[in-house]
């Protein structure tokens, strides 16, 4: 098949990553690189780097309080990431 104007590498990657079903998995990334931006750098040092699988966000904590106190601010942190992502991306999240 003979292409007959060019297409930039941007289109080119974004068309194969929408027809190999890939967008979920890259929001969850996004919403991975955003966990120290929204926690703020020292806090999220606290904690281990957030796994993202099917919409839950796992994270370590290593501490019982702050473990309890980002359980009571669970739902304004999902709506936070998920906002700043433009879409419902985080459904869940678990502190351990």
């Amino acid at each position: 098949m003979k292409r007959t104007e060019p297409e930039s590498i941007g289109d080119v990657l974004r068309l194969t990553i929408q027809e190999s079903n890939m967008t979920g998995r890259l929001d969850e990334c996004k919403a991975i690189d955003l966990w120290p931006q929204l926690m703020g750098e020292n806090m999220a040092r606290r904690m281990s780097r957030p796994r993202v699988s099917c919409g839950v966000m796992v994270v370590y904590v290593d501490s019982a309080v702050l473990r309890q106190e980002l359980n009571m601010r669970r739902s304004g942190i999902i709506e936070a990431i998920n906002s700043r992502l433009g879409k419902e991306v985080i459904k869940m999240i678990r502190f351990k």
